[in-house]
C-alpha cells in the first residue's frame, strides 16, 4: 500500500500545472489571451490595376505604390479582430513628360480578421476591410487629384510568432475601389464616368499585441 501511494504522489509532482506544456513553459495561446490591443505595420509594393475612369486606364499614369500601412485592432474574441487601417503609400508616376512629378496615396478605413491557429507558432488569418481613398500627384508644380470609396479590400496572410506577442509573416491584398471625384489645384468636380480600379499589394506584416 504505501508503495502505490508513494508512486501517485510521484506521478502528481510530475504532472505539468494548467496552462503549462511538459517543460514548465506556459502556453502561448495563454500568453497571449489577455492581450487584447493589436498594432501592426505593414511595407510592401502596390501595383495598379484596373481604370480611374471610363477608358482612362490607372496604370497608364501610375507604375506602383510603396505602402506604409498602420493597423490598430481588437481581439473582441482569440480568433477575430476588429478595427481599422490606415495606408500611406509613395507613388511611382510615369508619363510626366521631363517635368517634376510626385505623388501619393492615402488610404483608411475600418476592417475586420479572422485568425485561423492563434497562440501557434504558425497562424494564417485572413481581412476584409472597406474605406475611402484619396491619391494625390503633382506635375510640373499643378496638383492632380482623384478620391472615392473602397468597397472591399481583402486581405490574407500569414504570422510567424517570434515570440509570444509578435507574430511576422507576409500579406497579400487586394482592393476594389472607383474614384468619384476629380480636382485641379484644389478644385474639384464629379467624374460620371467612373469605373472599378485595384491596388494588388504584397508585402511583411509585423503584429504586436498588447
Amino acid at each position: 500500500m504505501a508503495l502505490v501511494v508513494s508512486s501517485v504522489a510521484l506521478a502528481e509532482e510530475a504532472a505539468p500545472a494548467a496552462g503549462e506544456s511538459a517543460t514548465g513553459s506556459v502556453n502561448a495561446a495563454d500568453a497571449v489571451g489577455d492581450k487584447k490591443i493589436v498594432l501592426g505595420l505593414r511595407l510592401g509594393y502596390g501595383l495598379p490595376m484596373g481604370d480611374a475612369m471610363e477608358s482612362v486606364a490607372l496604370s497608364d499614369g501610375v507604375s506602383g505604390m510603396i505602402p506604409i500601412w498602420l493597423d490598430l485592432g481588437y481581439m473582441v474574441t482569440p480568433n477575430i479582430m476588429v478595427g481599422a487601417y490606415g495606408q500611406y503609400g509613395l507613388v511611382s508616376l510615369k508619363n510626366c513628360g521631363g517635368a517634376d512629378c510626385s505623388g501619393h496615396d492615402l488610404r483608411f478605413g475600418v476592417q475586420g480578421q479572422y485568425l485561423l491557429s492563434p497562440g501557434e507558432q504558425l497562424d494564417p488569418w485572413f481581412g476584409l476591410g472597406i474605406g475611402y481613398e484619396s491619391l494625390s500627384t503633382t506635375i510640373a508644380s499643378t496638383d492632380y487629384g482623384l478620391s472615392g470609396l473602397e468597397f472591399a479590400n481583402l486581405q490574407a496572410g500569414l504570422d510567424y510568432a517570434v515570440m509570444p506577442a509578435l507574430g511576422v509573416g507576409p500579406f497579400l491584398s487586394l482592393s476594389f475601389g472607383k474614384y468619384g471625384s476629380a480636382s485641379q489645384d484644389g478644385n474639384s468636380v464629379d467624374i460620371n464616368q467612373t469605373a472599378m480600379h485595384e491596388w494588388l499589394t504584397l508585402g511583411l506584416r509585423g503584429a504586436f499585441r498588447l
